[in-house]
């Protein structure tokens, strides 16, 4: 059957109305992402030093040269050269050597007595995603101290068709600039707290849409006049939540913003226009944070309008749904896949319109449709409650089933090895959030083995709401243990990142937000 025919078969509002748009959408949507060339989502990852980790110098070094696997953003490179007692030692502006723009030099402007001296850095490629590190090396007793020589001057490195950042974004680093030693990164609690805000307010977007789309249109073929009351009340309140949900996910796509400039730039520059600029318009990160706002600001005048028409305008909602539902992967560990980006990307945005279509649809029906079917007379409630439940359990399988499928795929290109999962803080971070889940699901089978068989009257629609509760409570724990595993680095990315050439033990990551 074409999809014209099985367009022309659909019947009312809420029966596969618009099915050809949708596939669509979709196709356009899976042809971008695998268009996406490889290079633009890599991330750099320090390849060599000089001077190298533990070197022991005679004379003392005149410049700190690193050499990266990526292509180095100028706007987010820092450099801080730190002397034994913790002094801060003058650096000039960061720039690329003349011939290679994965090289970074700074030159040293302060004469080096002897001693040991540690080297801070911080940079991120044309993607946004900061990395940082630092490494010791000696000047050996005995060295006259160094005069300071002139570092090199190169073009900056900016994203495809971008302008070059102005000069005056390439500041001196001071050790207050390195995110690293402020305390504050992808990791941080307060950061994690952001994304959590930013996926709750996802998953309400999501489930707005499926509620409405899909468990009100199975709830109009199972007909009955009392369900045509639900419908009517249900569709109205599920505009006004996903109004509420596209609101709290557009002012915690501001609060990340805010997080991000402050994990790159530190507390002084923060608020900087021209820095902030920078990161929206020449890093893939920005590219997909403004592809969020954007997607917010539709789905807010999308529930907007669905409020004014619940029953027939939802086009704009449905739209920014899918959209939203691509764009935390634009900034998570599916676009540091090496070689995997297309289909980790893919993966992981059906994982969220999954949850979506799961958790967020289950407070849907909680929050809204349980509570229109109990205003309903006493004689109706029983048979509206179970006509209910029995059109959202098809949907919360079909998603559980796609949540099961991406996250073993998502788990197969991040982790690489089965002891990876207990012997790496992101194979444990998984298991955790793997054990949660299981307590939902398990919640969710009870609901559906249990309690909707024994829908009928007031009372079995009153205990299927509070077993519901139960479920979201635990969904919840999920969404926060989510929140610190996307900000937690990978075994892949650990595998290929700080053991290179520098070899610094003590490096650190911190990973895409």
């Amino acid at each position: 059957m074409t999809i014209a025919a099985a367009t022309l078969r659909c019947r009312g509002n809420y029966e596969c109305v618009g099915r050809e748009r949708w596939h669509r959408l979709v196709l356009a949507l899976a042809a971008i992402t695998v268009a996406q060339p490889a290079a633009l989502w890599a991330h750099p990852r320090l390849a060599r030093a000089v001077p190298a980790q533990g070197a022991r110098l005679t004379p003392a070094p005149t410049e700190i040269r690193l050499t990266f696997t990526e292509v180095a953003e100028l706007t987010f490179t820092r450099l801080t050269l730190l002397a034994q007692g913790g002094d801060t030692i003058r650096l000039s502006e960061a720039r690329h050597a003349t011939d290679d723009t994965h090289t970074v030099v700074a030159a040293i402007s302060d004469a080096l007595a002897p001693g040991e001296f540690v080297v801070v850095w911080q940079t991120a490629g044309p993607d946004g995603h900061p990395i940082r590190g630092r490494y010791t090396f000696t000047v050996a007793a005995g060295t006259v101290a160094s005069d300071a020589s002139p570092g090199e001057t190169g073009a900056t490195v900016t994203a495809p068709g971008q302008a070059p950042p102005p000069a005056t974004h390439h500041r001196r680093s001071t050790a207050g600039d390195i995110g690293s030693d402020s305390g504050f990164n992808a990791e941080s609690p307060l950061f994690a707290l952001v994304r959590w805000v930013l996926y709750t307010g996802l998953l309400v977007v999501i489930g707005a849409v499926v509620f409405h789309r899909v468990v009100l249109g199975r709830v109009n073929r199972a007909g009955g006049p009392a369900n045509v009351a639900v419908i009517r009340s249900a569709a109205g309140r599920a505009a006004v939540a996903g109004l509420l949900g596209a609101g709290v996910l557009l002012l915690s796509i501001v609060a990340r913003l805010v997080a991000q400039s402050y994990a790159l730039h530190g507390a002084d520059d923060v608020l900087e226009p021209g820095l902030i600029g920078a990161m929206l318009t020449r890093t893939v990160w920005g590219w997909g944070w403004l592809l969020q706002l954007g997607g917010a600001g539709l789905a807010l005048a999308g529930f907007a309008m669905a409020r004014v028409a619940p029953e027939t305008d939802w086009l704009a909602a449905e739209l920014a749904a899918l959209l939203l539902g691509f764009t935390p992967a634009l900034s998570g560990h599916a676009v540091s896949a090496e070689g995997w980006v297309p289909p980790a990307v893919l993966a992981d945005g059906i994982h969220v319109l999954g949850a979506g279509a799961w958790i967020g649809t289950l407070l849907l029906v909680v929050t809204v449709g349980l509570p229109v079917v109990l205003r309903l007379d006493v004689a109706e409630r029983g048979r509206a409650a179970a006509d209910l439940i029995n059109a959202f359990s098809p949907v919360a399988l079909a998603a559980a089933a796609l949540l099961v499928l991406t996250g073993l795929v998502a788990a197969w290109i991040h982790v690489g090895t089965v002891s990876a999962l207990w012997s790496t803080g992101y194979g444990r971070t998984l298991l955790l959030k793997l054990g949660v889940l299981i307590v939902v699901a398990g919640t969710g089978a009870y609901n559906w083995r249990r309690v909707r068989p024994a829908l009928g009257d007031e009372l079995g629609a009153r205990r299927i709401r509070k077993s519901a509760t139960v479920e979201l409570a635990v969904a919840a724990v999920v969404l926060v243990v989510t929140a610190v595993l996307v900000a937690t680095p990978t075994p892949r990315s650990m595998e290929r990142g700080i053991s290179g050439a520098a070899a610094d033990s003590r490096g650190s990551v911190s990973n895409p937000v």
